[in-house]
């Protein structure tokens, strides 16, 4: 026996929800989803939980993406977003991966972002067809219970066929009249209990009581049923309350736009006589204002014509600043190196070693002279007597041969 479901307070009926819902509970049913993946959060859900708003949205909407994860694992799919994303980005992450898997639902991001209604009833009832499709769950043929056959009348195959007349037939009063002796003999053979149960009621409630309770029960019985816009009722109530609209508000409405458009007229009419007015007054003052409005024209040449000559006069001064920037670096430097006196130090202290040096070397120049000349002074005795020896010698010998040539 189905579950029943009570409407909450403030809602509208929907019976496409409703039948999706059911129908959503009875795939999860058939999927073990009460062992398999309610826990003391997620209890089990009544027949009418996605239908309407719950108390509690947030759980609501949880509650729908977190059936939608599993069943996306029962068909072996991880969901790629996270408890805590935004719902924004949940729902559209949703979509994309039902469009992949092949579920093809027509449904609004802004609706499912709500947990309930069509939208949200039609995205479970879509996804879990498919997981059912995929897990390889079929529906068997129904099984009826074998009641037996009723027991039928006697029939006389004697009988002839429409052997009673019309005339007697009994007629509609006459059936309820046996009807009515028949109870009456049933009521006269029963007992004295049978009696009581058949007699009136009494009601020992108080009737103040009976219809406040009925005051308080009625809104919640009322059931309303949803205006859909595109009904034809609905567009001819619409156009009837429109067309008594207009037809109480046009004449008051036509009479002030009469009035509206007459100003109107009257306004234009001495809009145009002030214009011509105007031209006629202020023509001499429209020609001054085109000629100065020519000559501001040849000086705003002149002086676009000026401003660019003085733009390249200044990047020339600008150029010619660089090179004298250049200039004065060259001559600061060079001034420092003249007014340097470093090198001219060591100059004159190269030069006072050369003076040392060269006395060094002109005192061992006398020495090694006066040495030489003491020893030529030591040796020219020597080389006289060699002299003196010599010329001796030749003398004695030329002696000895010219008394050899005298002697016979």
């Amino acid at each position: 026996m189905a579950e029943k479901t009570t409407l909450p307070e403030g809602a509208i009926y929907n019976a496409e929800a409703l039948q999706l819902n059911d129908e959503v509970i009875d795939m999860l049913m058939l999927l073990d989803y009460e062992t398999r993946f309610c826990t003391k959060e997620l209890k089990p859900m009544s027949r009418a939980f996605f239908a309407y708003a719950a108390q509690n949205p947030a759980h609501q909407f949880k509650y729908f993406t977190q059936v939608v994860v599993w069943s996306l694992t029962l068909m072996k799919l991880q969901a790629d977003w996270d408890e805590y994303d935004d719902p924004n980005t949940v729902i559209t992450n949703m979509l994309v991966i039902l469009k992949d898997c092949g579920v093809q639902v027509n449904a609004v991001p802004g609706k499912l972002k709500q947990g309930y209604g069509d939208s949200v009833c039609l995205v479970l009832h879509s996804l879990l067809r498919e997981v059912l499709r995929r897990v390889g769950f079929e529906w068997g043929a129904p099984s009826y219970p074998d009641e037996g056959l009723a027991d039928e009348a006697e029939v006389d195959s004697d009988a002839e066929i429409q052997s009673v007349g019309e005339d007697e037939m009994p007629g509609d009063g006459e059936e309820d009249d046996l009807m009515y002796q028949e109870e009456e003999v049933k009521k006269k053979g029963g007992d004295d209990d049978e009696d009581e149960d058949q007699g009136v009621l009494e009601s020992s409630i108080d009737p103040k009581q009976w219809l406040l309770e009925v005051e308080r029960v009625a809104p919640k019985l009322k059931i309303q049923l949803p205006t859909d816009s595109k009904e034809w009722r609905t567009h001819l109530q619409q156009t009837r309350g429109y067309k008594l609209v207009i037809e109480t508000q046009f004449p008051n409405a036509k009479a002030q736009l009469e009035k509206l458009s007459g100003n109107l007229t009257n306004a234009l009419e001495r809009i145009r006589s002030k214009e011509a007015f105007i031209n006629t007054q202020f023509d001499h003052r429209a020609l001054d204002y085109r000629q100065q409005q020519e000559e501001l024209a040849q000086v705003q040449t002149q002086y676009t014509e000026r401003n660019e000559f003085v733009m390249s006069l200044q990047i020339e001064l600008k150029n010619v600043s660089e090179e004298l920037e250049v200039v004065k670096t060259e001559m600061e430097e060079r001034s420092t190196t003249v007014t340097d006196t470093a090198p001219i130090v060591k100059m004159k202290e190269s030069f006072k070693k050369l003076r040392a040096d060269t006395r060094q070397l002109e005192v061992r120049i006398g020495v090694v002279s006066h040495t030489l000349m003491q020893a030529k002074l030591r040796q020219r005795p020597q080389e006289n007597d060699r002299k003196q020896g010599l010329y001796k010698g030749a003398r004695d010998a030329n002696n000895s041969d010219g008394e050899g040539d005298y002697d016979p």
